[in-house]
């Protein structure tokens, strides 16, 4: 090395900068062009999961708003069924409707579970969630247009009446078919009353069915009224309804001892409800829901001194006008 010359030594050393120039360009520009382009791929790649992840955060949050919409809409749904169908409920408040119109004269009340059709999904499989409903049944009577009423305790005839039974039947004697006791009352009192009901929840009260049959001068009533609700195998709402046929809204802390279904003719025990009442009618055929034992008897006592002229004893006949029909005009 030392013999060279200096150009000599000055090509070796260009030729050394050469090699090492072509080395470092093989070993390293080379080398990291190509890691330059893979991390463009996975950049790339990376941006595009990006994109798809931000998509799907998008969607999600679009699907949550979309779930939370579904489950407003089934609370809504869910709510127009009665959440429990309490057959206690249920008559109590027919029972307080019925009274609070006017109407309070009960013959008789049933219930009964009425069968609904199942609920199919689309590709044929039965829903684990039915359709409930309950029918309530009432019989009513009007008045008579002559006999004087009784409801309950009013007018009071038991032993422990303010005013002495005696008496204020011998004031009532006299009032037969007179004053109030002259007109006939339930019918208009008997639908208002079931207009009331079919107002009052459209989605989950229904009046199923009414008749009317009169007999021995007083009507009968009778009316179904269907009740709905749902036994749901996942529900979403919560029920906080306060309304009268969801909830016990009659008396509580009832005193019973004494007896209170089934009671003799003749009540004796002075802890029962029905202490002082005669449960009997005096006169066999004389079925008069609405009124007193004895206003009854009192009646049929008074309609066989008619023999049995009904319309005498009402005084009908004197009270209507005569009306003579006239001929209608020749065609």
């Amino acid at each position: 090395m030392n013999n060279l010359t200096a150009r000599e030594k000055g090509f070796m050393y260009v030729i050394t900068l050469l090699i090492i120039v072509v080395l470092g360009y093989f070993f390293g520009i080379r080398t990291l062009n190509n890691k330059y382009a893979e991390y463009q791929v996975e950049l790339q790649e990376l941006q595009d999961r990006k994109e798809y992840l931000d998509q799907l955060r998008a969607n999600n949050a679009s699907m949550a708003t979309e779930i939370d919409l579904l489950q407003t809409q089934c609370k809504e749904i869910e709510l127009t069924f009665i959440d429990e169908l309490e057959t206690e409920n249920l008559e109590q408040y027919v029972l307080s409707t019925f009274e609070k119109a006017g109407c309070p004269y009960l013959i008789s009340i049933t219930s009964a579970d009425v069968g609904m059709a199942s609920v199919s999904y689309p590709d044929g499989t039965t829903a684990p969630d039915t359709v409930l409903c309950t029918q309530i049944t009432v019989n009513y009577s009007t008045t008579d247009g002559y006999t004087v009423t009784q409801y309950n305790r009013t007018p009071d005839f038991t032993s422990g009446a303010k005013v002495p039974a005696a008496e204020t039947i011998t004031q009532l004697m006299d009032q037969m078919g007179q004053g109030e006791y002259a007109k006939r009352k339930g019918y208009k009192e008997f639908v208002s009353a079931l207009k009331k009901i079919n107002e009052e929840n459209k989605d989950c009260i229904k009046v199923e069915s009414i008749n009317v049959v009169e007999s021995n001068g007083i009507l009968t009533l009778t009316a179904s009224i269907n009740f709905y609700g749902a036994n749901l195998s996942r529900r979403y709402s919560t029920d906080t309804s306060t309304a009268a046929y969801t909830s016990w809204t009659g008396h509580t802390n009832v005193d019973t001892k004494g007896g209170f279904i089934g009671f003799p003719y003749v009540c004796d025990n002075k802890n029962s409800l029905w202490y002082g009442i005669v449960n009997m009618n005096l006169e066999p055929g004389a079925n008069k829901p609405f009124a007193a034992y004895w206003a009854t008897a009192l009646f049929q006592k008074q309609l066989g001194e008619n023999n049995g002229d009904y319309k005498a004893l009402i005084g009908f006949e004197s009270e209507q006008p005569t009306v003579t029909p006239t001929p209608a005009p020749a065609q």
